[in-house]
This record gives C-alpha cells, sequence and structure tokens, in this order.
C-alpha cells in the first residue's frame, strides 16, 4: 500500500476471533479470504474502560444503515474512532446483535456452539485485555441481510469473492478485535465458515 508499511499481520481462523492495538493514523485492512465470510468487528478505545465504538450512534452519525467509503464510526461518546477509506463488498449489517451463546441454545437447541461474541472475550483474554462487550457492540462486516417490506429482517447468502476486503482508517488509539462468525446454521456465512486476515499498515514518516 502506497505511503505505508506492514505493522502487524494477523489471521482470524475459522470461527475464533483475534486482537489487536492500533494506533490514530493506522490502516486496518480486514480481508476475506476464502470468500462469503463475515466478520463481527468491535472497538474500544485504548485508554478508557468506559468509551467503545457504538454501532447505534455511528447509524445517528450517518443517519444510515448502510455505511460506505468515507463515512465515520463513533463511539458511544460520539467521538470518531474509525473511517471507511475503502471497501470492497459494500454492504454490512449495522443493526443486528452478534451472536452469542444464549442464541445457539435458544434458536438450534445446540448447547456448546461457538459464538462471535465468545470469540472477541476469548481474544481479549489472550491480549490480557478486560473490556465491557456485548453483541450490540458489534458491526458485521459484509454480512449481507435485508429488512423486508413488513420490517422483518431476511438473512441472505453473501456474494463476495476470496479477497474481498474493507479498509478503515484509525481516528482513535484504539483495541480491535474480530471474530471470523461461526454462523453454520443459517446462509450467513455460505454454509462454510472460513478464516479471516487483519493487516494493520503504519503511514511512512
Amino acid at each position: 500500500m502506497d505511503g505505508y508499511k506492514i505493522k502487524n499481520e494477523l489471521i482470524v481462523p475459522a470461527s475464533k476471533g483475534n486482537a489487536a492495538v492500533v494506533e490514530k493514523g493506522d490502516l486496518i485492512e480486514i480481508i476475506d479470504l476464502e470468500g462469503k465470510q463475515v466478520g463481527d468487528l468491535m472497538a474500544w478505545v485504548i485508554d478508557s474502560k468506559e468509551e467503545w465504538f457504538s454501532p447505534a450512534h455511528s447509524i445517528t452519525q450517518n443517519w444510515s444503515i448502510k455505511l460506505n467509503p468515507g463515512d465515520l464510526l463513533v463511539t458511544n461518546l460520539r467521538r470518531e474512532i474509525l473511517k471507511i477509506v475503502s471497501d470492497d463488498v459494500g454492504y454490512h449489517d449495522i443493526v443486528v446483535p452478534c451472536c452469542d451463546k444464549e442464541a445457539y441454545i435458544r434458536r438450534y437447541g445446540l448447547e456448546n456452539h461457538r459464538s462471535c461474541l465468545g470469540n472477541i472475550s476469548d481474544a481479549l483474554s489472550e491480549l490480557g485485555e478486560e473490556r465491557h462487550i456485548s453483541g450490540e457492540l458489534a458491526w458485521n462486516v459484509f454480512m449481507k441481510n435485508k429488512i423486508g417490506n413488513n420490517g422483518e429482517m431476511i438473512y441472505e447468502e453473501p456474494t463476495h469473492n476470496p479477497g474481498a476486503k474493507i479498509i478503515l482508517e484509525v481516528l482513535i488509539d484504539s483495541l480491535i478485535a474480530l471474530s471470523a462468525c461461526p454462523q453454520d446454521q443459517t446462509p450467513t456465512n455460505g454454509w462454510n465458515c472460513s478464516e479471516m486476515k487483519i493487516i494493520v499498515w503504519n503511514k511512512i514518516d
């Protein structure tokens, strides 16, 4: 990437999570290696235990549930934390909370299924970080769904290809975590959960 060098490169294993610390000015490149895979993204301001990326506040920041390059993602205190630089896919979900253990029990009767919330919790623990997490803090990157005529949420199979990516600019020093969504009971991940990749780019002085 012109003007940048690789600072960190992480694999997010299929149905698991990973996390990293990023600094203001870095670029975060999230890549779907095999195609049709959703990644659930959360972020927290690094020097605060009370401020985090908020999908709900980002909707009102942009007055849209469809985010595009140039749009800003904001925190629960309405500060700008990330900016969308480029996007190969064009569809993402910012309404639906990420999956958790209870969702798989209640919807499918599955007691020990992996979940995005659990994946993100595990990834933070591996870094020795303890942060406020809950399902509504996730932005479901590359998730394809639509709202029907009667307001119903309709989950669709993604159509994006292997190597599809989104690039975000970091506006505040942050901790980020990404789960490679383990949903295999719906077409959310094209019926095949797969790994993802995060590349953190640092601007060359």
